[in-house]
């Protein structure tokens, strides 16, 4: 085992069995979503988007002809402006400046580039001072630790912790009372303010058209910072900068909604040039009040690699908001500390091998599951999901992946080694299966869930007796692709959605039921042998016949049409088949509600109650939501009852509960408790890998609670009765 490795999994275990954590990151992490949301619902949040993300991006293509006259705009009014190629040189120009004007002392705003270049310990070591003066900063400076969020950076601490923190500097004891700590705070680094040599900051946003910097904060100290100390020395990488004051404008509009959910912040800056006044006879001077001096350095260090890297080029539109920290089951049980490196969260899963080399996530990054919920609420609308793949591929390709792992995934590879090994799965499962659930002796992981025992008769066996009983007068023709999950694991959800599609009206063949996708490999990082698998399913799929390629599992639709064009971006030949078999591709659920919606078909009422959890990619990628509702309302006459956060992840992740089921655990957890809230009899979702999860959640904790695929309930709806 590595050092990385050793380091990364006890940061893991430090996580994980730390109760202060949880604590911490429950009491502040619901409230920044639900403040976000609320934000978002005043505002038409798709076309403010849509504005920004344009914006950003022309920006990016554009982004050397802007460095140069943001530079020619800000020297004009009498600033100075250095470029640093990597962290080694930003610190060198950071600390030259300091010295020129004997600086003892350094006041910083909150600023994620100094985090990156580990400023801090830099100008320690030059016996330069700095303090930070944002709170949460000032707390972990106290506590000798790093940010662990981009915005909030001590929200791993509790109040306790805070208050136990300020009564050593204090030497008494003080009350855990936010208004106490935050009075404490507020007295001690007042002096500070007053005696700085030098101020520092970050930037939220550089106008090239004015040479203006744009700060954004909320607790006042970035305005002290570059109003009290005679220096201020901006550092801000070089994407930060737009074209004009209306980009500029447009970012302010979506940051704070999207960071902190205020509509703005308490404090917006603009700052161009250095204090002036013309108050004399109208002659320029350095002002009263205010530095004399301003210095930008703006920072590269990787940019400009990301930027020409065709798929990574994107992530240079974050506005570093933090909000895809905020929806990420994983962050929420181990925090920012093992979940990324200086900059946490999806995006910095993304941007951290640009900055700090792969290695400084090559382990960090598989505590990604997958969900895509990042993806929803990125005002700039990065592909961070699909770019966290793409890191994890590098990662594996370097450090290489378990023995276990490699063995069970070679042996997914193609129809025959599938079907090798559920034979195989079969013999071994019987001693421990006990009807269509395997309860695991492994500590872990058996509490955690039981598994899905293989089926005795795959689905393919009965193609069929599918076949063979297609509507008469049938206009659509679909081809009914059920993925190697539904054929060997849950077979009679895939009988049930070929039954329902005839029943609403098409004509339903069984395809391909042996073949996977490659899912499992592309999100593990196994991109060679994800890349043949695709190959081999569009030449397979290329082949059938239908109006309709239909798959009643959300994920592996996703990586048929999403997933396969992004894998041969550099093939031409290879992505144009891809997208064509994309094309055809639908999930289950959609074309269903399709089907029904040109139908006058109606099932049996179901005397159930029932509860629908939205598989995550069904949600966040497909945009499913209300189909399968109005599904079970208006054809089958279920009563629903909805679940609390139905969208978020059961934490399943494909192959990410068995490698870390203890951080699964805690995902499944609170979708179990929302499910035992509801009342529910019955727990309907579209995703075999979420129906898997939350049924062997169930089982494995003793509950009676049915889980079952949202075709198998309106079948029995549909079915001709007894």
């Amino acid at each position: 085992m590595t050092a990385s490795k050793i380091e990364f999994k006890r940061k893991l275990d430090r996580a994980l069995s730390s109760e202060r954590l949880r604590i911490a990151l429950q009491r502040a992490m619901p409230a920044l979503g639900e403040r976000r949301n609320a934000r978002m619902a005043e505002v038409d949040w798709p076309a403010l988007r849509d504005d920004l993300t344009a914006r950003k991006q022309r920006a990016i293509d554009d982004l050397p002809a802007l460095i140069e006259r943001f530079t020619r705009e800000a020297e004009a009014v009498g600033a100075k402006v250095y470029r640093a190629e990597n962290a080694e040189e930003a610190r060198r120009i950071v600390t030259a400046i300091c010295r020129t004007r004997k600086a003892k002392l350094v006041v910083k705003s909150k600023s994620m580039a100094t985090e990156e270049i580990e400023l801090n310990e830099h100008l320690a070591s030059q016996g330069i001072t700095a303090v930070e003066t944002d709170l949460g900063e000032w707390i972990l400076q106290l506590a000798h630790e790093k940010p662990s969020h981009i915005i909030a950076p001590a929200i791993h601490k509790t109040r306790e912790d805070v208050a136990a923190l300020f009564s050593k500097l204090v030497g008494h004891w003080v009350d855990p009372d936010p208004a106490t700590l935050v009075a404490i705070a507020r007295e001690k680094l007042r002096d500070s303010f007053i005696k700085a040599d030098v101020g520092i900051t970050g930037g939220n946003v550089l106008i090239a058209e004015t040479g203006t910097l744009v700060l954004v904060t909320n607790e006042g100290n970035a305005d002290l910072a570059t109003t009290l100390p005679p220096v201020h020395i901006a550092l801000v990488g070089i994407e930060k900068i737009v074209p004009t004051l209306d980009d500029a404008v447009a970012v302010l509009k979506l940051l704070a909604r999207s960071a902190t959910g205020q509509k703005l912040s308490t404090y917006t800056q603009f700052i161009t040039g250095p204090s002036r006044t013309a108050d004399i006879e109208l002659k320029t001077q350095i002002g009263v009040h205010g530095p004399k001096e301003l210095h930008f350095v703006l920072l590269d260090n990787g940019r400009t690699a990301m930027r020409e890297d065709p798929a990574f080029r994107e992530a240079l539109r974050c506005i570093r908001c933090g909000a895809c920290s905020n929806v990420c089951p994983s962050y929420q049980i181990v925090g920012g500390h093992v979940f990324g490196h200086i900059y946490t969260g999806a995006i910095g899963l993304v941007v951290s091998p640009f900055h700090h080399g792969l290695d400084s996530v090559a382990y960090e990054q598989s505590m990604c599951m997958g969900c895509n919920a990042c993806d929803t609420v990125c005002p700039v609308e990065i592909p961070l999901a699909a770019l966290i793949t793409d890191t994890r591929a590098k990662a594996v390709a370097r450090t290489g992946m378990s023995f276990a792992k490699r063995v069970a995934l070679s042996q997914w590879t193609d129809p025959e080694r599938i079907d090798r090994a559920t034979g195989w799965a079969s013999h071994l499962q019987r001693p421990l299966q006990r009807g269509s659930l395997v309860r695991l002796p492994m500590a872990s992981l058996g509490r955690e869930k039981s598994l899905p025992a293989v089926a005795d008769q795959p689905l393919h066996y009965r193609a069929r007796e599918i076949t063979q009983t297609n509507p008469q007068g049938a206009k659509t023709r679909i081809a009914l692709f059920p993925s190697c999950i539904v054929d060997h694991f849950l077979p009679n959800a895939g009988y049930a959605a070929a039954r329902v599609l005839q029943a609403l009206g098409a004509e339903v063949h069984l395809v391909e039921a042996r073949r996977c996708c490659g899912l499992p490999h592309l999100n593990s990082g196994d991109r060679e042998h994800a890349i043949e698998m695709a190959k081999a399913a569009i030449a397979a799929l290329e082949k059938v016949p239908g109006d309709r390629i239909v798959a009643p599992s959300s994920s592996c639709a996703i990586t048929m049409t999403d997933d396969y064009v992004r894998l041969f971006a550099d093939d031409e030949v290879w992505r144009a088949r891809a997208r064509r078999v994309g094309e055809r591709i639908r999930p289950f659920t959609k074309i269903a509600h399709e089907l029904a919606c040109n139908s006058a078909v109606k099932g049996r009422k179901l005397d159930i109650r029932a509860t629908y959890h939205d598989a995550c990619q069904s949600e966040n990628v497909l945009g499913i939501h209300d189909e399968p509702r109005a599904l079970l309302r208006d054809v089958a006459g279920v009563e629903l009852i909805e679940l609390t956060d139905s969208f978020v992840c059961c934490g399943f992740g494909g192959t990410f509960s068995f490698e870390y089921p203890e951080v699964a655990n805690f995902v499944l957890e609170k979708k179990l408790e929302n499910i035992k809230k509801t009342g529910a009899d019955v727990v309907i979702t579209d995703n075999p890998g979420c129906l898997t999860h939350l049924k062997g959640g169930l089982d494995a904790r003793g509950r009676t609670t049915k889980v079952r695929h949202l075709a198998e309930i309106l079948w029995e709806s549909l079915s001709p009765p007894d």
